[in-house]
């Protein structure tokens, strides 16, 4: 007889279906076509500077986020590759490698200069585009490659900086201390700030530099930049490190005027400053109190999403993800995105209209800022 046998066939039969479903559903999976348009995020993660990469992370979630509850583009889901540059030129290429190799079409970031011209040479050699939120410098300008940016080169903001300090304010001996960790945006300023300030007449001690991936010593570096007799500090640094800066200076002279650049523009610098950076002014061109309605309405859906008030990080890493999902509405090809960012020229930004022109570089009207109260204000100037 083998009624045993077959019986013991029968019982098992329930569970070798459930695994043989198991199987099918796993291989059906993979074989399933992925339609999701994919892209990456690279920004500063870690470390001192990390204000500016979290919240240009933020901004990139929230727009990607944006999109796929509207449905995606042309009927596609975004799907977001974050990656940490961690601040370091290494780390920096081998992110930008793996969200390559990750099948990223396009890459939102780097949010400072240093990181940028690290990593352009490695896009450059594929077919992804790099679309910056906040780099500014001018080492990457009029270049035909696969850098773009919405944010506005160094320039103008030298300009209207060095003109207020030197015409409106009177100063005629300025000192500047500058990071070496992002050299390649404050060498920019550095050197593009002291002819334009001495072609008005005005003299730029030498430089001092520090390297804020190292132990810095603020007091000892504002009293070298104090030993030079300048009546006013230009410091070119991240939030963190101009906090400290403005400390030690006021209180070796709280009469000495305070200027920045909007890398230091984040609420760190409130945070750490505290009344020491009262009075700091500062060129950039995001208008914090603007009450146009796709900014405030913007605000509000940021603050329920993430619990605070957008900073400019995370308003342009909006702007720049909105860039590349209308890229990838016209673009016939994914790999055509370049071609249709440079093809549309104009894009709506929260904060009114913007160019990006045939080199990827972005073109905005920049303004004075400061902080008053403990808070950032925009400085009228006559």
């Amino acid at each position: 007889m083998v009624i045993r046998p077959v019986t013991r066939l029968f019982a098992l039969r329930p569970a070798a279906l459930l695994v043989c479903a198991a199987v099918m559903v796993s291989t059906m999976s993979g074989c399933r076509r992925d339609d999701s348009l994919k892209i990456g995020y690279l920004g500063t993660l870690s470390g001192r500077h990390s204000d500016l990469g979290v919240a240009g992370r933020d901004g990139t979630i929230f727009a990607v986020e944006e999109i796929n509850r509207a449905g995606g583009i042309n009927g596609k889901r975004l799907k977001l590759v974050v990656r940490d540059d961690e601040g370091k030129a290494e780390s920096a290429q081998t992110a930008v490698r793996e969200l390559i190799a990750a099948g990223v079409t396009a890459i939102v970031g780097p949010m400072t200069s240093s990181m940028a011209v690290v990593t352009v040479p490695i896009v450059n050699n594929s077919r992804v585009i790099m679309v910056s939120p906040t780099v500014s410098t001018g080492e990457l300008s009029g270049r035909d490659d696969n850098f773009l940016r919405i944010y506005p080169t160094n320039a103008q903001k030298i300009r209207q900086l060095a003109e207020y300090a030197r015409k409106s304010l009177g100063l005629s001996r300025l000192a500047v201390v500058y990071d070496l960790s992002n050299r390649s945006y404050t060498d920019d300023w550095r050197q593009a700030f002291t002819r334009q300030f001495e072609s008005l007449g005005g003299t730029v001690a030498p430089a001092v530099s520090f390297d804020a991936s190292g132990q810095t010593d603020y007091l000892s570096v504002a009293r070298t930049l104090l030993a030079k007799k300048p009546q006013g500090v230009l410091i070119l640094a991240g939030g963190v490190d101009s906090a400290m800066f403005c400390q030690q200076i006021r209180k070796l002279d709280t009469a000495m005027a305070l200027f920045a650049t909007e890398w230091s523009s984040t609420p760190e610098l409130l945070v750490h400053g505290g009344s020491a950076v009262e009075g700091i002014v500062y060129c950039q061109n995001f208008i914090r109190d603007d009450d146009s309605t796709p900014y405030v309405t913007f605000c509000r859906s940021f603050d329920a999403r993430f619990g605070q008030i957008p900073d400019f990080g995370a308003v342009y890493a909006y702007q720049a993800v909105r860039v590349i999902g209308k890229a990838f509405a016209s673009a016939r090809t994914a790999g055509d995105l370049k071609g249709a960012i440079l093809g549309i020229g104009t894009f709506p930004g929260l904060q009114g209209e913007f160019t990006i022109d045939r080199f990827g570089d972005a073109d905005r009207k920049p303004f004075l800022m400061t902080v008053r109260q403990g808070a950032f204000r925009r400085v009228e100037v006559p």
